[in-house]
């Protein structure tokens, strides 16, 4: 990426030459839908909402042994003709390249979470971090007197509010977690074991298998698979309402679907009254039967248990894992490393004015530790040469660091539940924890006595243009919240309509990126 001369004219942009790094949060992602959600809203957002002459063309960064692809979103003079995008070795008019761009990169991190815990190793970790909060209550309890500064008597009141939630917490899971337990047990003490429940649903269904049955059983099972297509269709057009790349296609298939959902079960119903079959009877009585329907329905609870531990649950207990000796320490390293990377050659590069990391879910939480991982870095005395880092970053090339975005974030509960603990009386190893996690956090409030010693990094702070964080999140989000532990420029609500689903509104929410353009870009 070779950087155009500054134009005068910015077009209401902070910069002419802006970078976004965005990175995603949990659950099973894949490469470049992070890239695809954030560019998409952007363009938009300047095209739209800022009327700009834009063009958005790729950009290809080679690493040593892979490809990154990241957006440059070009800002052209108003009625200025849009060029195809560059090719590599072919003559390039200088006239025809945008002196005013936005370039968006993504950070994916999915692949290092992977297969790193199992469903029973997650189980494990929620039940030990339940626990946490009344554990370490008392520093809990310190961290709100000195974000909130609470007076002693509005202390006491506070610690009796925090006190009765943690244990109805605690109760409710429990509560919960036993009652299955005793439905399992009640099962288990029946004379039968779990490789023989489902032998007598299998016995009584023998009866039934002739070749009319059967072929009534595939219209069923044909209605249901179309029918399933159908909803998954109508699911991702609710989860993605924009503007379709493929609408002709898209349309036949969903109409199909449903043309196909309903032949099958009209054929079926039809077949089955007329040969009086009655299988959808038959099928019922012989499944509810005799409780045979419980092995299915645990079966089937166990997989989506498992499903939702493994996808989306491990990931956090992998990153928020802050113990050394933990196998998954290492994911966790891995993870920082790279994303330390990817900001450090956005700082380094030149290519760039300003630099704003945005960060979702998790994301959130990779990329506030990212920005303390570089003033770590900064601040710290170099070692030996073949053990510095690479590479390593000027305090003018740090100040090119403008902004960050958190949408959807758990930093607050992140930092409630997993962070490091200390005994009582180690003044000097809480300051140190504090120190490489202290980026626009809230003091404390404790009393370090003789050992207290000063351990703010902010360079950030003390640049030419002042770094700004804004946070983005809805009640009905239940993972995001109001930061309350941390300094934060600006934070707004979102107000959205269903519960859970908020979590991934904001990636399509035009809002969100008027809040983010208005706020970090112009």
């Amino acid at each position: 990426m070779a950087a155009a001369p500054i134009p005068a004219n910015t077009f209401g942009l902070r910069s002419a030459r802006q970078a976004l790094l965005v990175i995603h949060g949990i659950g099973e992602q894949n490469p470049y839908e992070t890239l695809d959600s954030f560019s998409r809203g952007v363009l938009n957002y300047l095209s739209q909402a800022r009327h700009l002459n834009t063009r958005l063309c790729p950009i290809e960064i080679a690493h040593k042994d892979w490809t990154q692809v990241g957006m440059r979103i070009g800002v052209f003079p108003p009625g200025h003709g849009l060029p195809e995008c560059p090719v590599k070795d072919q003559p390039v008019n200088p006239d025809q390249q945008p002196a005013v761009y936005v370039d968006i990169f993504e950070y994916y991190w999915a692949p290092e979470t992977e297969d790193k815990l199992s469903a029973i190793e997650t189980v494990k970790w929620v039940l030990e971090t339940d626990f946490t909060p009344l554990r370490y209550f008392a520093d809990n309890l310190q961290e709100m007197i000195g974000s909130y500064r609470l007076s002693v008597h509005r202390a006491v009141w506070r610690a009796l509010e925090l006190s009765g939630r943690e244990l109805l917490r605690v109760f409710l899971l429990y509560f919960w977690l036993a009652f299955g337990a005793g439905l399992l047990l009640e099962w288990i003490s029946r004379p039968h074991d779990w490789g023989t429940a489902l032998q007598p649903l299998a016995v009584a269904l023998l009866p039934y298998l002739t070749l009319t049955h059967s072929l009534i059983l595939v219209l069923y099972g044909g209605f249901l698979l179309m029918a399933w297509f159908a909803v998954q269709s109508l699911i991702e057009l609710s989860q993605h309402p924009g503007r379709p790349i493929q609408p002709t296609p898209e349309k036949i298939s969903l109409a199909l679907d449903i043309v196909l959902a309903a032949a099958f079960l009209t054929l079926a119903l039809a077949w089955d009254f007329h040969s009086e079959s009655r299988v959808l009877e038959h099928l019922w009585n012989i499944v509810t039967r005799d409780g045979r329907w419980q092995p299915l329905v645990g079966a089937t609870l166990a997989a989506l248990a498992s499903y939702a531990l493994t996808a989306y649950v491990a990931d956090i207990a992998v990153y928020t894992n802050i113990d050394a000796k933990s196998k998954s320490y290492a994911a966790r390293n891995a993870i920082l490393n790279g994303s330390s990377a990817a900001l450090k050659y956005l700082l380094t590069c030149g290519d760039y004015g300003r630099v704003i990391l945005a960060g979702h879910s998790l994301g959130s939480v990779i990329a506030y530790d990212t920005i303390n991982e570089l003033l770590v870095q900064y601040n710290a005395a170099l070692g030996p040469g073949v053990d510095r880092p690479d590479p390593n970053v000027t305090l003018e090339q740090l100040h090119t660091l403008k902004g960050l975005v958190t949408f959807g974030s758990p930093l607050d509960k992140v930092y409630y539940f997993f962070r490091e603990h200390v005994k009582r009386d180690q003044s000097i190893r809480a300051q140190i924890l504090s120190m490489l996690h202290s980026f626009r956090k809230l003091p404390s409030g404790r009393d370090y006595g003789i050992f207290d010693f000063n351990y703010a990094f902010r360079q950030l702070d003390s640049g030419p243009e002042p770094f700004l964080w804004l946070n983005a999140w809805s009640r009905l989000d239940p993972v995001s919240a109001e930061l309350k532990f941390y300094f934060v420029n600006d934070q707004r609500e979102f107000h959205y309509a269903v519960p859970v689903l908020a979590h991934l509104s904001y990636w399509s929410d035009p809002a969100f990126y008027d809040y983010l353009g208005a706020g970090l870009l112009f």
